[in-house]
């Protein structure tokens, strides 16, 4: 499987080290099986993580947008110059940076949650928490994939 899925609570050691979870580690392209992208979300208070294969995604969708707009400079400024590259170690250990730990509130352990083609670090109760309000949202506005596909194709119309 070629994606981030799950959720993995692990430890900080006293080094402040953190494991990437093995499943995540056989995610990761060929090319970067050591290296990760750890940069702030801009849609909640988490780390988000992928391989450069996803950050080159981003950067054409960023490019799509008109050059001299706010938009595009507003996305160019808060993803890339945030961006922090992490290598892992042989057994799959990384450091997470401090501005990054404080960002999403993690000390002693965090949480990671599959997201498809990136994940997402959370400190575990908050983890918990999105993944709850996640569901419930889902549930109660009786969403479905294909009613969020059809619409989307009406709206581009």
């Amino acid at each position: 499987m070629d994606l981030f899925v799950s959720l993995f609570v692990n430890k900080i050691d006293k080094k402040g080290r953190i494991s990437l979870p093995s499943l995540f580690r056989s995610v990761l392209s060929k090319g970067s099986k050591n290296e990760i992208i750890l940069y702030k979300s801009l849609k909640s208070q988490s780390i988000e993580g992928c391989d450069s294969k996803r950050i080159n995604e981003i950067a054409k969708r960023v490019n799509s947008l008109d050059f001299f707009s706010e938009d595009q400079d507003d996305f160019a400024t808060s993803i890339f110059s945030e961006i922090i590259p992490t290598n892992l170690d042989k057994e799959g250990r990384f450091l997470i940076p401090e501005s990054l730990k404080t960002y999403a509130g993690i000390a002693s352990e965090a949480t990671f949650i599959g997201q498809g083609h990136y994940f997402q670090i959370w400190h575990p109760k908050a983890a918990i928490e999105k993944q709850t309000r996640s569901r419930n949202r889902l549930v109660k506005e009786n969403k479905s994939l294909s009613n969020i596909i059809l619409e989307k194709k009406q709206n581009d119309k």
